[in-house]
């Protein structure tokens, strides 16, 4: 109760220093995305409004920006990553004829959307209005149109928050108010006060399942082999399972776990566990089928079920999109060459 208090009037003392930063520089983190107003699109598909559901990284640049430069490539990787969930914008204010030659000459090197915007309507609406001055500047905006970061995009952070946003576990100012409970759970783990850390690990997940998922697998993790107690670990994973029964992401980062992650012993793995999260994911509406296939496929190699993976992750491939394809062959020719060690 006293951590929900304390995570409470941190929000409250958050939202107000957002608000506060909102009055003065227009745009923070927490804000709603601006409009893009851009004359010429050099590279990629227009965007005119920022689609609900979609995350987006704008980023201001400038062809003579050697740390621009140097941020194109892990652009270009972040994209290819992520495919049609991100659309990366790199919004220069320089004339056409000297953003198009350059971006032409990068080729597949610069493999993301490219604007320019000529008469600064946009630098005035993000980075004027956010009181940024350098650059590059990327803003990251999530599925629900908020701004969720302002910052460099070589920053540490930059990228792991673009994970997280993509697939609905991030809320800046939520994850900022949480920041003393987590660092107190961590210390409570270090000197094993398993009361204390499992105490505030539960109201932190009461307060929102979906932002501290990782909490629920960090307390099923400290349960099996912090503890070494599988059997209330698992009794947990139950709880977990109705408690996510709604959530396929949650369901397949349960089972991976279980199956896989090298930290479990292997006596300590209920592969039965996995196996019904796997199995509850096609009961999610809205499943990626191709997906929950690909994980049915994963908790049966680690069982050592060759055959079955095989299978299931041959209708995983043939399923998958186009986008997919590589890196499910490559899994299914994995599990092809074992089943074949094993002469199954």
């Amino acid at each position: 109760m006293m951590l929900r208090k304390t995570l409470v009037a941190a929000m409250g003392l958050l939202l107000a220093a957002a608000a506060a930063s909102a009055q003065q520089n227009k745009l923070a983190v927490g804000s709603k995305a601006p409009e893009l107003t851009i004359q010429t699109w050099v590279k990629g598909k227009e965007v005119k409004t920022f689609e609900p559901g979609k995350t987006y990284v704008v980023e201001f640049w400038a062809t003579w920006c050697a740390p621009c430069r140097k941020s194109i490539p892990h652009m270009t990787e972040l994209q290819k990553k992520y495919g049609s969930k991100l659309t990366i914008i790199g919004v220069s204010t320089e004339k056409v004829d000297e953003v198009r030659p350059f971006v032409q000459k990068q080729g597949k090197g610069m493999e993301y959307t490219v604007a320019v915007d000529e008469r600064n309507a946009t630098d005035r609406a993000w980075m004027k209005a956010a009181g940024q001055g350098g650059i590059p500047c990327a803003f990251i905006v999530g599925p629900d149109g908020i701004i969720q970061f302002i910052g460099h995009p070589l920053d540490p952070k930059f990228e792991d928050i673009i994970g997280r946003v993509i697939k609905g576990r991030y809320n800046s100012k939520l994850v900022e108010a949480a920041a003393p409970a987590l660092r107190s759970i961590d210390s409570a783990r270090a000197v094993k006060n398993w009361k204390i850390a499992e105490s505030q690990m539960d109201e932190l997940i009461a307060h929102d399942k979906s932002i501290f998922s990782d909490v629920a697998l960090s307390k099923f993790e400290m349960l099996v082999v912090d503890q070494n107690s599988p059997k209330a670990g698992y009794a947990y994973a139950e709880q977990l399972l109705a408690m996510y029964s709604d959530d396929a992401l949650f369901l397949d980062e349960l089972a991976t776990k279980i199956a896989s992650d090298p930290k479990i012993k292997p006596e300590n793995r209920d592969m039965a566990v996995a196996m019904r999260a796997a199995e509850a994911i096609q009961k999610v509406p809205g499943h990626n089928p191709s997906r929950a296939l690909a994980v049915k496929a994963m908790v049966n190699f680690h069982a050592g079920n060759y055959r079955e993976a095989v299978s299931q992750q041959t209708e995983a491939y043939f399923k998958a999109d186009a986008a997919e394809k590589a890196e499910y062959k490559r899994t299914l020719e994995r599990y092809q060459a074992a089943a074949t060690r094993a002469g199954v």
